[in-house]
């Protein structure tokens, strides 16, 4: 074991020892999930070894990832079509099933390098560090309550209790879940699989989900710029200064998951700083919601959040799980342009078999597939960015030639869109679509809030592909240049000056006299296909997700995707689902960028712009601590760490329900139905349902609205729910609970505050059973007496 491991080793035990005073009894659950996330990372590595060979760590991290991806399907899958039960021993031996064949397939399929265990000790030490805080910080606000948290939790309650998938539905009983729950299923996937609890785990699997969106942009952007030789090399076949891919790969795992966006800077920093504002303190969801709000726009409200803000919140949506997949694609697609650029022998030649069974494009359309079901907007994000990349790889394997160029993209197109589609039929076969069409928008997002919320990360982008392309107007690449770090310069000129003349180009500082001179002096025509092979891979890779993060911000400015928020927040979910990726993609790019152009050689004013820009990024990272501060309050002090259980509140929020909550949860086995009183969204009603995964005749009714799309029957659910609590004619009373199938009445704070004096507990006691009497309020449980 080298120094560096020796050293990463020393700092990871240092990290396991201080879960103890950091997180008391909590460190059990914590270190579990480690462990578990180690365990799968070892069992599916041989996959992710050819998948990831280009990678120096052979996608040590992404393993991690693919193994609660893959396993976590195939039980999915053979659950949902009746095969197996979805209980912690199918969890566990479909998974150690999975982990032998990854391995009998590495002994058997396995040509690659080892990997870099320096680098692997290096990104595990990352990942626990960034696990580790995340947990800590949970466990400051640790309530499963406010804002969706009562969906989110519920959900993972009900899957807990459910050996049948998709599981009932805990606001709609009788029906099984009409959204996209694929995050909460994951979340209680590990959770059998490593015999925690969802009290816990709710929090675990946003802060690993936290982690990873910090350590896989790391190494996405460390190999990106490896493969780029941005490090210094004193001489040829000297040692390489690894401090750039590092510094890169730290910017980009920071953008992701922890820098807020510039209306922090602005709003947060600057206008207080000028006296402009006199509120004290910033208010971190404000980042979230600018456009629309400040100036109102009442018809044209928005969302455009990111990484940090869903982490410090706390929400477990869709959305936030998706993100360490969407980052796994990513990297896989850069790896795949990255092998398809080291085949040189296979560039003459055209091969369907070698077109169709590309192993990352067969990962690619798995992955595709997930999204269907984890988060359906991700699957036509990152199905336009896959093909970008296939694109990319097939105008650099076949030198721009058409036939076989659309050919290979035609065919890998169709085959991502098949292979997603059937990996989708175990959600989609059960599954009603919510989607109303697409519309042309009405309302345009401000030039100047477009500015502030994305005005950096576009600049750099742009700039940054202005550069590439005018040094590669000025020089030669050789194909495989980043393999060989061998170039060939246009009229020998240095790399240095050719990259100074194109950053004189792009400026318009170039005299009349000099151009004269550069035309006299060029012998080289450049075609505009040979753009695609002679600009390194990396640079190109990294303008692609820049490109398409730009197209994700400007999609809402003319279309959005109709749904029952028309009215006043037409674009708001399109605007969210695809800013949220813009921003991740904007990321990963940024921390690139910037190392890139303050390691430009001798160019100044290009140097200087990463250094504006580095500043002003990392001015953004102030986001988090303000954010932390404002939900979590004094984290520095770990005697105000209250725990990882979310459902510690209870006790002080519904003292009188508390009580009655828990011998449910406790006793009550299955999916028995349980009545509670129904109410609007975002409101605490529905607290039994959220807290047990018990289903209820009603829950949050625009939730439902949304899901279902049928307003009037979920008026007739409501009507009927206050008969029930409220009629005084008893044969009308037990015709509606046998419709509906329930098998307990609560009656508690809520009930008793809707309905108040028109409660009917005499009639409602002549029905059943009293199984639980709270012994200070006067809440109680019935138990129907046709159920005993």
């Amino acid at each position: 074991m080298s120094k560096r491991s020796t050293v990463s080793g020393v700092l990871m035990i240092a990290l396991i020892l201080a879960t103890i005073p950091l997180l008391g009894s909590d460190n059990v659950p914590f270190l579990k999930w480690w462990l578990m996330a180690m365990i799968l990372g070892i069992g599916f590595f041989p996959v992710t070894a050819v998948l990831f060979s280009t990678f120096r760590d052979r996608g040590w991290l992404f393993s991690k990832v693919f193994g609660i991806a893959v396993s976590g399907f195939v039980v999915f899958a053979l659950t949902s079509a009746g095969l197996t039960r979805f209980t912690a021993m199918t969890c566990i031996l479909t998974t150690v099933v999975l982990m032998i064949l990854s391995w009998a397939f590495g002994l058997w399929k396995i040509r690659v390098h080892s990997p870099d265990v320096d680098l692997i000790f290096l990104e595990e030490l990352l990942f626990l560090l960034f696990f580790l805080l995340w947990t800590y910080l949970a466990g400051f606000h640790p309530e499963a309550h406010g804002t969706e948290k009562f969906m989110d939790y519920g959900f993972m309650e009900a899957l807990m209790r459910s050996e049948t998938l998709p599981a009932e539905d805990i606001w709609y009983s009788g029906s099984s879940i009409n959204y996209y729950y694929g995050g909460q299923y994951y979340a209680v996937f590990l959770t059998k699989l490593s015999f925690t609890e969802v009290r816990h785990t709710y929090h675990l699997m946003r802060t690993m989900t936290a982690a990873f969106a910090f350590v896989l942009p790391f190494s996405i952007t460390y190999h990106l710029l490896r493969a780029r030789t941005m490090v210094r090399i004193r001489k040829e076949g000297g040692k390489e200064r690894a401090l750039a891919p590092i510094l890169g790969g730290l910017l980009s795992g920071g953008a992701v998951s922890l820098a807020g966006n510039f209306h922090y800077v602005i709003y947060g920093c600057i206008r207080p700083w000028l006296g402009m504002d006199q509120e004290e303190g910033y208010w971190f969801p404000d980042s979230t919601r600018y456009i629309g709000y400040d100036p109102v726009v009442e018809n044209d409200r928005t969302i455009h959040e990111f990484p940090s803000y869903s982490f410090v919140l706390g929400d477990l949506h869709a959305h936030v799980v998706n993100v360490m997949f969407v980052l796994f694609l990513v990297g896989l697609m850069y790896s795949f342009v990255r092998e398809v650029c080291r085949e040189p022998d296979k560039e003459n030649r055209w091969s369907f078999q070698e077109v169709l069974f590309r192993p990352h494009i067969l990962a690619a359309g798995f992955l595709i597939g997930l999204f269907h079901w984890t988060n359906y907007w991700d699957f036509v994000i990152y199905f336009v960015v896959v093909l970008s990349f296939v694109l990319y790889a097939a105008l650099y394997r076949y030198h721009c030639r058409w036939k076989e160029t659309i050919g290979t993209v035609l065919i890998q197109a169709a085959e991502v869109f098949t292979v997603g589609t059937v990996t989708a039929l175990p959600f989609t076969m059960k599954f009603e679509t919510m989607v109303s069409g697409v519309a042309l928008a009405k309302h345009h997002s401000l030039l100047y809030q477009l500015a502030i919320l994305w005005g950096l990360p576009v600049t750099l982008t742009v700039i940054f592909f202005a550069a590439v392309y005018l040094v590669w107007k000025r020089s030669w690449y050789l194909p495989m240049m980043e393999a060989k770090r061998g170039r060939i310069q246009a009229d020998g000129k240095t790399q240095e000056e050719v990259e100074q003349q194109a950053v004189e180009l792009l400026l318009g500082e170039k005299n009349k006299a000099e151009e004269t001179s550069t035309g006299e002096e060029t012998t080289h025509k450049r075609s505009f296909r040979e753009f695609w092979r002679d600009v390194p891979v990396s640079d190109l890779a990294v303008c692609i997700l820049g490109i398409c993060a730009i197209g994700l911000v400007l999609i809402p400015e003319f279309v959005y995707v109709r749904d029952i928020y028309e009215a006043s927040y037409a674009r708001s979910n399109t605007m969210f689902k695809l800013t949220y990726q813009a921003f991740i993609l904007f990321g990963i790019s940024m921390g690139y960028i910037l190392v890139r152009f303050i390691l430009w050689k001798k160019e100044r004013i290009l140097q200087a712009f990463g250094v504006l820009g580095l500043v002003l990024l990392l001015w953004t990272f102030g986001y988090f601590p303000v954010a932390v501060q404002s939900w979590f309050g004094n984290v520095l002090d770990p005697d105000e760490y209250r725990g990882l259980d979310a459902t510690a509140y209870l006790e002080n929020v519904f003292p009188e329900d508390a009580g009655a909550i828990r011998w449910l949860q406790s006793h009550v086995e299955g999916q028995e139905v349980v009545l509670e009183a129904n109410g609007d969204s975002y409101s605490d009603y529905e607290r039994v349902s959220a807290m047990t995964g018990l289903p209820t005749v009603l829950g949050w009714y625009v939730h439902e609205w949304l899901w279902r799309g049928d307003p009037g029957d979920l008026n007739e659910h409501s009507m009927d729910i206050q008969t029930i609590y409220t009629s005084q004619i008893k044969a009308e009373v037990i015709e509606l609970l046998d419709k509906y199938q329930v098998s307990y009445i609560f009656v508690g704070s809520k009930e008793r505050d809707k309905y108040e004096g028109d409660l009917n507990e005499t009639l409602l006691l002549s029905l059943g059973e009293v199984v639980y009497q709270d012994p200070e309020s006067s809440t109680y449980i019935l138990k129907l007496a046709s159920q005993s």
